[in-house]
């Protein structure tokens, strides 16, 4: 949704210029109107855009034959960049305000596409990103862009950044996963040009001032990243990600220098930890990871919160894997800091019994923690939220619920988390049945997580 305020007859007060972007797997991008100037409610489409690589499905959509695999088209989340300039509410294109919106395609295609709809009735495709020159590691692009300030050479600039996107390599199953072809990248791009700012890929070669090179980037990243402004100078200068081999990255955009940013790796926790074997340990990162600043006793550490399931696998026709939520302490905080890491799957403590609660033992948490997700094929598909100390997340049973029938297949069933950011004991008393009499309401146990 994006709110353009008191435009076109409509009012700041109860009925402003609201209008909603959003894909549809029948292949268009639509811009849908909230209310009408008069109030009433609407829902009616100013517009709609089909990109090219979505047409030929078009015949295959209008056919519907049996038997047919269902065609992707354009599946992406719409992203939006807004400025008001003056701070009214309002988006006045007199005023110098701008609203910019982003999409990719997702397993629809290898594409992201830019428009200026900063008048919502008249929009204009500013760009194309396609996978070619210095977008060839472009893979189907899962990652929905973030948007940021950063520091360049030529001045602050608006930026999106995302990754490399899905290797459709990761869909064969049965096996451990082996290495990508595409999708392994990380992009930060002119939010107006599309011209490209900086990039790390994997492969070889010395890269140069627009282009780092890590030979350990091996896997497809189909996640949306996570940035963070680490010195509240106003300037995204740094980027977290999982890939699908199991690791998690770091990327340090600080400082107008682009030939000092980098990428470095900050665990391994997939096929290439120490002691991997097999589908077990082939551990897959799809969804964004959560920041969340801390400290402990040895000092200050970023806590990168990053759960494993492969969401193109949901119910595990290749295997099952043993899934983790994972709390990594990222001891390197300070700007432009980052380090190549050894930390593994291993290094962190492992809390799934819940000792800690009671005290009842004591666990080695210098690097951080994880937790199983014990029911057959639990796995997390979505981003961790962390407030006030409290980890909430959610993961999904395909093999829970309700069985299947001829014409109605199990849903599964998903679970929701809540644990310490310290050590993941439970923090809220959602399982009643073994209460402390003497203190009804404290969590206790392992199913109060």
């Amino acid at each position: 949704p994006i709110n353009y305020g008191a435009v076109g007859g409509y009012n700041n007060t109860d009925n402003p210029a609201i209008y909603i972007a959003v894909t549809s797997n029948d292949g268009m991008l639509r811009m849908i109107r909230n209310t009408t100037p008069a109030g009433a409610e609407s829902g009616a489409e100013a517009w709609a855009f089909v990109p090219r690589a979505a047409l030929p499905p078009q015949k295959i959509l209008r056919a519907n034959g049996t038997g047919v695999k269902h065609p992707y088209t354009i599946d992406g989340a719409p992203v939006a960049f807004i400025q008001d300039v003056n701070k009214d509410g309002s988006i006045i294109a007199g005023d110098g305000d701008r609203v910019f919106m982003y999409v990719g395609m997702r397993r629809g295609g290898k594409a992201y596409f830019a428009f200026d709809v900063t008048d919502p009735e008249d929009p204009d495709l500013m760009w194309t990103i396609e996978k070619s020159g210095d977008f060839s590691e472009l893979g189907y692009t899962f990652s929905n862009p973030r948007v940021g300030l950063v520091s360049t050479a030529s001045g602050p600039r608006p930026a999106i950044m995302f990754a490399g996107g899905y290797d459709l390599n990761k869909d064969t199953r049965g096996f451990v996963g082996t290495d990508d072809s595409e999708g392994n990248a990380i992009y930060v791009v002119d939010a107006e040009t599309g011209q490209l700012i900086w990039k790390a890929r994997g492969g070889s070669g010395s890269g140069g001032s627009d282009e780092f090179v890590h030979a350990g980037l091996v896997d497809s990243i189909p996640s949306t990243l996570a940035v963070a402004d680490t010195n509240g100078d106003g300037f995204t200068d740094r980027m977290v990600v999982g890939d699908t081999g199991g690791n998690v990255w770091r990327a340090d955009i600080h400082g107008s220098d682009t030939s000092n940013w980098k990428l470095t790796v900050l665990a391994s926790d997939g096929r290439h930890s120490s002691g991997a074997a097999g589908v077990l340990t082939d551990r897959r990162f799809f969804h964004r990871p959560d920041i969340v600043p801390s400290k402990d006793s040895d000092g200050l550490f970023d806590s990168i919160l990053i759960g494993s399931g492969d969401r193109a696998d949901p119910l595990d026709m290749g295997g099952v894997a043993s899934n983790f939520m994972y709390m990594i302490k990222d001891r390197r905080t300070a700007s432009g800091s980052g380090a190549d890491s050894d930390m593994e799957h291993g290094d962190f403590g492992d809390v799934s019994s819940n000792c800690l609660q009671s005290g009842a033992c004591t666990i080695d948490l210098t690097n951080g923690w994880r937790l199983l997700m014990k029911e057959p094929g639990e796995k997390i598909l979505a981003t961790a939220l962390t407030i006030s100390g409290k980890v909430f997340f959610t993961s999904y049973l395909p093999r829970s619920g309700t069985g299947a029938t001829a014409c109605s297949p199990s849903e599964g069933a998903g679970r929701l988390y809540a644990v310490s950011l310290q050590k993941a004991t439970a923090v809220i008393n959602y399982y009643t049945s073994d209460d402390d009499p003497d203190n009804p309401e404290q969590p206790t146990s392992v199913a109060d997580r």
